[in-house]
C-alpha cells in the first residue's frame, strides 16, 4: 500500500493523471466528496467545465460555497451519497470524514441518492465523475452497477479505501464488471487512485 502511495507521489499523480482528461468549458464534472475543492479548482482552472459537488459536512460545504460564489460554473448541494434518500451519522475527521468509522464527532447529515442528486441538478450524465467517500464507494459503485446508473459517466475516478471488510474482494468485482462491460482501464494505483473510461458513452 505504501509502496502505491510512494509510486503516486513519484509519478505527480495529483497533477498529472487525477487532472489530464479530454473535457473541455462544455463538459460536466462530478465530484462526490468536495472537501475544499481543491481538485475540483484545478480541473476548472484547466478546462473551464462546469462543476457539481456534493459535500455531507456544512463546514466544508460553507466554505466551498462562500469560496466558488461569484462563479456559476460551480453547483453545490451539501449532501452525502447513499443507496436511500435519509439522515444519517458522519464522524467528522477532516478529509478522512465517513461514516464507516468513529473517528471523530458524530454529526447528522442528509444523504441522497445518485439519481435524486442528478434530479436536482437537472444533468442526465457527466463526462467525469470523482469518488471519494471514504469506504462507501463499494456499495455507491455496486448500487450503480447494479441499476446501470454506471453508463451515465464517460469517465470514473476511484478512491477506494482499504479499511473497509472484504475491500479487496469487492474492489476486484467491481473491477471485473467494469473490464467486462465497456470500460477501458485509465490508470491504476491500488487504493490510492484509479480511473476508467467507459468506451461506449453516448453525447
Amino acid at each position: 500500500m505504501n509502496n502505491e502511495f510512494s509510486k503516486w507521489f513519484s509519478d505527480n499523480g495529483d497533477y498529472t493523471h487525477n487532472l489530464n482528461y479530454d473535457l473541455n468549458e462544455n463538459s460536466v464534472i462530478i465530484d462526490l466528496g468536495g472537501y475544499k475543492g481543491i481538485w475540483a479548482e484545478q480541473i476548472f482552472n484547466k478546462y473551464n467545465s462546469n462543476i457539481y459537488i456534493i459535500e455531507p459536512l456544512t463546514e466544508f460545504y460553507d466554505f466551498m460555497n462562500e469560496k466558488f460564489k461569484t462563479n456559476h460554473k460551480f453547483h453545490l448541494l451539501n449532501v452525502g451519497i447513499s443507496s436511500n434518500n435519509k439522515k444519517g451519522i458522519i464522524y467528522t475527521n477532516g478529509d478522512g470524514s465517513s461514516s464507516n468509522t468513529n473517528n471523530g464527532k458524530p454529526i447528522e447529515v442528509e444523504f441522497n441518492t445518485i439519481e435524486t442528486i442528478f434530479e436536482k441538478w437537472n444533468i442526465s450524465q457527466a463526462d467525469l465523475i470523482q469518488i471519494n467517500i471514504e469506504g462507501d464507494e463499494y456499495h455507491l459503485l455496486e448500487i450503480m452497477i447494479e441499476t446501470g446508473m454506471i453508463y451515465k459517466f464517460k469517465n470514473i475516478q476511484i478512491q477506494f479505501h482499504s479499511f473497509i471488510d472484504n475491500c479487496i474482494e469487492r474492489r476486484n468485482k467491481i473491477q471485473e464488471f467494469l473490464k467486462n462491460n465497456g470500460f477501458k482501464l485509465n490508470f491504476d494505483y491500488p487504493f490510492v487512485w484509479e480511473s476508467w473510461k467507459n468506451e461506449r458513452y453516448e453525447y
